[in-house]
């Protein structure tokens, strides 16, 4: 909850979101790809050593240690930012959004070090790689730079080696990592959690990455097959083998206009709607990654089209349900960069009206509901950019 809270205050550069563009012209017209790709060889590689250094709480904790924990979080926090102001090969706005949520993170992990907070940064530096992994996997065109051949400095297993392997762009051997991890039938009754993550991980890459329902089938029968998994898992397994079933009788077909790109997104988002029975149901998770690349698509093609927003609004629905592995809030900020990219317009009040909902369903606990000031202050603004202009100075009767 109080990640929300830091980071919505955190991502107030989207007011200057318009059009859809999310990187200056400015910037755009003066960073190279080549840039980005360059920067992003130097993150990875320090992220590489980082990742070593979590995979153990004793040799994180150890003080002969400390001073190298931080001298590498202060070049990644450092590069983090960096990436903020760069373009990448790939123009969907999204990246902007990823590259911001990352840098700050990484901020709160540095300044987590340097107050003593051992255990609090290490929790935060092991989340930094669900950031990667999200932005690497948005679609079949991720973030594009050159092919990485990075290795840990210490042998990673499992989960950790897996998420390694998926946030350097490794998908295959991430593949076939996440898959041992599935039929471990000892990690799927003792460590649920990070089962769960490998079987979501794993249906991201093959749906949204590879766009193989083949794959994502095999991935699914292992989850039916896995005797340790948890009920409601094998329930909603059987919902998603029918949706990729349905899926392989699809023709094979790619839109060649952004009109084209719209009625794919509206087509997969009503259909995961119709699946989806009530709101907690996973049961139509297929659909929303599919929907949720097909958003990514139209961003991709028509960054500053006339159907953008829509394309956030609808990416910030299927992240909603989909509630990304350890980015449980990313909804919110599409629907905060839909009213602001079309302030004043139909699709700018549902999306406010997403946004508020679920600020305050954050914000509501045991003891009634509790929403910061300047989260309220935050509410009244975007509220006022979502209103059609003609109501907001509209006397009251």
């Amino acid at each position: 909850m109080k990640t929300k809270y830091f980071l919505i205050l955190a991502l107030s550069f989207f007011g200057a979101i318009h059009h859809g563009i999310l990187i200056s012209e400015a910037v755009a017209k003066t960073e190279n790809p080549q840039h980005w790709n360059q920067k992003m060889q130097s993150l990875m590689k320090i992220f590489s050593d980082l990742l070593t250094d979590t995979s153990s709480e004793k040799r994180f904790s150890l003080k002969k240690n400390q001073k190298r924990v931080q001298t590498h979080m202060s070049k990644m926090s450092s590069l983090a930012h960096d990436l903020k102001g760069m373009s990448s090969s790939n123009p969907d706005p999204s990246l902007a959004l990823m590259t911001q949520l990352f840098a700050e993170e990484a901020s709160r992990a540095q300044e987590a070090l340097q107050a003593g907070r051992t255990s609090y940064a290490r929790s935060i530096i092991q989340s930094l790689p669900g950031y990667c992994i999200e932005c690497h996997t948005i679609n079949q065109k991720g973030p594009q730079f050159s092919e990485l051949t990075l290795k840990p400095s210490v042998p990673l297993y499992g989960m950790e080696k897996g998420e390694f392997l998926a946030a350097t762009r490794q998908f295959d051997r991430a593949l076939d990592e996440f898959k041992q991890v599935i039929l471990d039938s000892g990690a799927a009754k003792t460590k649920p959690m990070d089962w769960n993550r490998a079987v979501y991980y794993s249906l991201v890459i093959s749906v949204r990455v590879k766009k193989d329902p083949d794959l994502a089938l095999g991935i699914v029968q292992s989850v039916l097959d896995q005797k340790n998994a948890p009920y409601y898992m094998v329930q909603d397994a059987k919902n998603w083998k029918k949706t990729i079933l349905d899926w392989k009788k699809e023709p094979k077909q790619t839109p060649n206009s952004e009109e084209g790109y719209r009625e794919e997104m509206l087509r997969l988002t009503s259909a995961a709607h119709d699946t989806q029975k009530y709101p907690m149901d996973r049961s139509a998770d297929i659909l929303y990654l599919r929907a949720s690349a097909a958003a990514h698509d139209l961003l991709q093609k028509y960054p500053s089209g006339a159907k953008s927003s829509e394309a956030f609004l609808f990416a910030g629905i299927s992240y909603e349900v989909l509630k990304p592995a350890k980015i449980d809030d990313l909804h919110e900020f599409y629907y905060q960069a839909c009213i602001q990219n079309s302030p004043h317009t139909s699709t700018a009040e549902i999306c406010y009206h997403r946004f508020e909902s679920s600020i305050y369903l954050g914000y509501t606990g045991s003891s009634g509901t509790a929403v910061p000031e300047p989260i309220r202050q935050k509410l009244t603004q975007l509220k006022k950019l979502a209103e059609p202009l003609q109501t907001i100075d509209q006397p009251k009767m």
